[in-house]
């Protein structure tokens, strides 16, 4: 059943992105300059692709070894019986889930600035280029750091909504959740970079940072999950660090590559005072709510509620502190409704 929804999904999106390249084409013209032979043009294209298809598969690789890894450790190191063992890294594989819906969102975000970015360099607009890598930027924390900080605070709350979890099984979901929260961020700068190299011809590069970095990363979690006093916990920690080595190597790559550097790090941090601000306004309420119907009340309002009084102040926030503006927007889907919504 779940891989009949992959297949239809795909097939569906095939479907939607066929019929809106249709019109759009016919609207090209034609070019006057002479296109690229067959052989040029898939040489070009091999270039670009082999690499990513290759970071992939390298990814997926590093997955299976991490879960070899810390099985293995948590049934020897730490003496677990096999159903202790499976039970924990149910859990971690249900926080995974959670972790991986936002960043969802961040793959195609990232991935639609690669077109945007080669059309100013074709023009040879040094200046259109740097604006649109910091306004990408911007889009990437606006994204990615109101949901590290949303899951880091309600981490129990959603656990005990979308896992289920009660007593020592939610404190430990609760506590893997919120050491994943951070990568969230994390992983919206790893995309962000990796289009931006992509973009000025060095795919080949996050690649390669992100092999290393990983093998580091298994060494890490082979360790920490040996520790009987983290066990399992060395598992997102693990990823925390391999995650904040592999976004290090691709910004200092960046610094050197690239020759209009963009000013990266303050744009992609600019949000991070409407998201603090968010943060402790979800707390607040979470808190208020837990007084009224305590920790083990209806796992419903005690997730919804603060959700949506986040939304609420992030959005409020966001404006008033200029975190976004018109232009940020364009990169977005149906960019002019969301400036005009925000009143930008």
């Amino acid at each position: 059943g779940a891989i009949l929804g992959v297949t239809v999904s795909c097939v569906v999106s095939s479907v939607f992105l066929y019929f809106k390249f249709r019109p759009a084409y016919k609207e090209l013209g034609n070019a006057d300059d002479t296109p690229m032979g067959v052989g040029k043009t898939a040489k070009g294209l091999l270039s670009i692709a082999v690499p990513i298809t290759i970071g992939s598969a390298g990814l997926q690789l590093l997955i299976v070894l991490e879960q070899k890894l810390y099985m293995g450790q948590l049934l020897t190191a730490n003496g677990l019986s096999q159903d202790v063992a499976d039970t924990m890294k149910g859990i971690y594989s249900m926080t995974m889930t959670i972790y991986n819906m936002p960043c969802a969102f961040i793959v195609p975000i990232a991935i639609s600035v690669i077109p945007a970015i080669t059309a100013h360099l074709t023009l040879q607009n040094n200046r259109g280029v740097r604006e649109t890598e910091e306004s990408a930027a911007r889009i990437a924390g606006l994204i990615s750091l109101p949901c590290s900080v949303g899951l880091f605070v309600l981490a129990r709350p959603v656990m005990a909504l979308l896992g289920g979890y009660t007593g020592e099984k939610l404190v430990l979901a609760a506590n893997l959740m919120r050491i994943l929260s951070v990568c969230i961020f994390l992983y919206a700068i790893i995309q962000y970079t990796n289009a931006l190299m992509q973009a000025h011809g060095y795919a080949h590069v996050p690649v390669v940072n992100m092999l290393l970095a990983g093998t580091v990363k298994l060494a890490v979690v082979y360790v920490l999950t040996g520790n009987p006093n983290l066990g399992i916990m060395g598992a997102p920690i693990g990823s925390v660090l391999g995650y904040t080595a592999i976004a290090t190597m691709n910004l200092t790559a960046i610094s050197k590559v690239i020759p209009q550097k963009p000013a990266l790090l303050p744009n992609l941090l600019r949000p991070l005072l409407p998201a603090s601000i968010m943060g402790a306004a979800v707390f607040a309420v979470y808190w208020g709510l837990t007084q009224v119907l305590g920790q083990d009340g209806s796992r419903v309002l005690l997730c919804g509620v603060p959700i949506l009084a986040g939304v609420a102040v992030y959005l409020v926030t966001v404006v008033k502190c200029k975190a976004i503006t018109a232009g940020d927007c364009q990169l977005l889907p149906k960019g002019d409704k969301i400036a005009k919504l925000l009143k930008l």
